[in-house]
């Protein structure tokens, strides 16, 4: 997933690891070794929806694909 597809999926079923996960957030981080930015995706495990997965933005599927 890019990151100009995160405002149309929030709150929507995505596909990660081929699990079904509901987007709930994305997060902007900085790496303090080496001082590069990358963002990660928080995903609500829709099985149980008490456990949540922090994942690469781009390790997720927009649902329609």
């Amino acid at each position: 997933m890019t990151l100009q597809n995160v405002k149309m999926n929030m709150n929507r079923k995505v596909r990660f690891r081929g699990g079904d996960y509901k987007l709930v957030g994305c997060m902007f981080r900085q790496n303090e070794k080496t001082g590069a930015f990358y963002y990660q995706a928080e995903l609500l495990d829709l099985q149980n929806g008490k456990s949540v997965v922090i994942c690469k933005l781009e390790d997720v599927e927009d649902k329609k694909q």
